[in-house]
């Protein structure tokens, strides 16, 4: 499996894992190689399935890579072959071969794939070196000189040398073990929601997009054995922690209904599926993603929003990076830490300036109108190259200019 490393005597050893999603598991594949011993607390009572189509980029497949889960990740690809918009009639505005919106360039080093597919792998390849706990989480954390005890909400104490919260956006480690006013929530003023659909148009490895106003887009996709509608809608005002589910799927109708193409029925499909996922798309800003013994990774410490398309590649590096300095520490959480968030503060700042500059949907009609002829346009051959290969560039050079603990290990890192 990937590049072996040998082990080494370290010292706070036991680490308890918030969160069983993408960088939970990536956390705990690279602490149990370099000798630690992870455990991995979820909230849920099983893996999560449902869930969106995500990107691996980058660095991040470099990671797949030394984790030898390349060929497996590749293997389940949502294999989508391109994409089109439609009008409020279903008639064809412009389509394309070349790219989606969703998959990135046709043929890229990227890797799309399903956020269930993606967790299943990392789940399976640290099942025999890592505790995995379900249905549980912390509800307290105590700091000595030498240890974490954790309290959890089923009653259980237990103590570990380091813990890591990646337990996402509204990371409850980072609500316990860190000031209220360490952390910002920066809102983009839109909105997405998703969820399973019949695939009642019968497409093989498809999206369509459709305008439905300025302000708003319905996607409805099919790849890799799952059929998705997302819907995304400018929405500067909404806080959805002041709504519950019920309301929320209320929410969403009363904005999209009557809005033409198939969006009535996929409303009344999506909003009648338990697999529902709706959320405003937020960053979190923080100066320091660790204190004493705790440490966040992935979006619990820096979430870029969806809207970055790079979620999921910023909690795999962030993983691997954590999990390095920690090893190259021997353990030294007051080193490792540093050296963490020394490392992977310029590309976090990357991540999140992109999402910020397109985390906006509302589209003007010369905008949307110049948009159409770039994806006519980029069907024909000489164009298609040169529109693949500089989209390719931007989105594969994201993270190149990180360097991995391995990478200079024989120079040790700047320590802030």
């Amino acid at each position: 499996m990937g590049e072996t490393e040998p082990r080494v005597s370290v010292r706070n050893s036991r680490v308890l894992i918030v969160g069983a999603g993408i960088a939970g598991p990536t956390l705990a594949f690279w602490l149990a190689r370099h000798g630690f011993t992870p455990t991995v607390v979820e909230r849920s009572r099983q893996v999560r399935g449902g869930g969106q189509a995500i990107d691996v980029h980058g660095r991040a497949v470099d990671v797949l890579t030394k984790m030898g889960l390349l060929d497996a990740a590749r293997a389940a690809r949502t294999g989508i072959r391109g994409m089109d918009f439609v009008d409020a009639r279903g008639r064809t505005l412009a389509r394309t071969t070349a790219f989606s919106f969703t998959g990135g360039v046709a043929g890229g080093p990227g890797i799309e794939l399903m956020r269930m597919d993606l967790a299943a792998l990392l789940l399976d390849s640290t099942r025999a070196t890592t505790e995995y706990v379900y249905g549980d989480h912390p509800v307290a954390l105590e700091q000595t000189g030498t240890a974490v005890t954790v309290a959890f909400a089923s009653g259980s104490v237990r103590e570990f040398d380091l813990v890591v919260g990646a337990d996402g956006i509204r990371s409850a480690t980072r609500s316990i073990a860190f000031p209220a006013d360490s952390h910002r929530l920066h809102r983009l003023g839109r909105y997405i929601a998703i969820g399973a659909v019949p695939n009642f148009l019968g497409y093989d490895r498809w999206e369509t997009f459709y305008a439905a106003g300025p302000d708003r887009r319905v996607c409805y996709f099919a790849g890799a054995g799952s059929t998705r509608v997302m819907f995304t809608r400018t929405d500067p005002d909404l806080d959805v922690d002041q709504y519950d589910d019920e309301g929320l799927r209320a929410l969403l109708r009363s904005h999209f209904a009557g809005d033409g193409w198939q969006t009535d029925r996929l409303l009344d499909e999506v909003t009648g599926s338990p697999d529902f996922y709706f959320d405003d798309l937020r960053q979190v800003h923080m100066d320091s993603w660790h204190l004493g013994r705790v440490a966040l990774v992935g979006d619990a410490g820096y979430c870029a929003s969806p809207a970055s398309g790079l979620g999921t590649t910023l909690a795999i590096v962030g993983a691997y990076v954590l999990a390095g300095e920690l090893a190259a520490a021997h353990g030294d959480h007051h080193l490792a830490f540093a050296r963490y968030d020394r490392r992977m503060r310029p590309f976090v700042a990357d991540c999140q300036e992109r999402a910020r500059r397109g985390g906006n949907v509302y589209v003007t009609r010369p905008r949307f109108w110049l948009q159409m002829q770039q994806i006519r346009l980029s069907n024909l051959p000489p164009l298609r190259r040169v529109m693949t290969t500089l989209a390719a560039g931007s989105k594969e050079r994201i993270g190149m200019g990180i360097t991995f603990p391995d990478d200079d290990r024989n120079t040790p890192s700047p320590v802030p």
